[in-house]
């Protein structure tokens, strides 16, 4: 008997909490966020990409430093029509 009364009782909530979910997804209220997570916008990979993207330029720092204009190895005077090339050293 305590078996059958659970197992109804078991059909009938779930019976109920189908319906009203059901309800509350097809009839959303003043109070409801619009979405069937009640408002959290936790899964969007969008704003979580941009969130990524502002985060990593805080830590991005330049990669090579930038060069002189001694540290050119080729340089164009284009007034006078010539290029400069500079020779390396020789290895010691």
């Amino acid at each position: 008997m305590v078996v059958l009364f659970t197992v109804v009782g078991v059909v009938v909530l779930g019976g109920l909490a189908i319906w009203f979910g059901n309800h509350s997804l097809r009839n959303p209220g003043p109070s409801s966020g619009g979405n069937a997570l009640g408002g959290f916008d936790v899964f969007d990979p969008g704003q979580g990409r941009m969130k990524e993207d502002l985060d990593s330029k805080e830590t991005e720092g330049e990669m090579f430093a930038a060069p002189d204009d001694d540290d050119r190895p080729v340089r164009v005077d284009l007034r006078t029509g010539k290029i400069h090339i500079r020779k390396t050293p020789p290895p010691a």
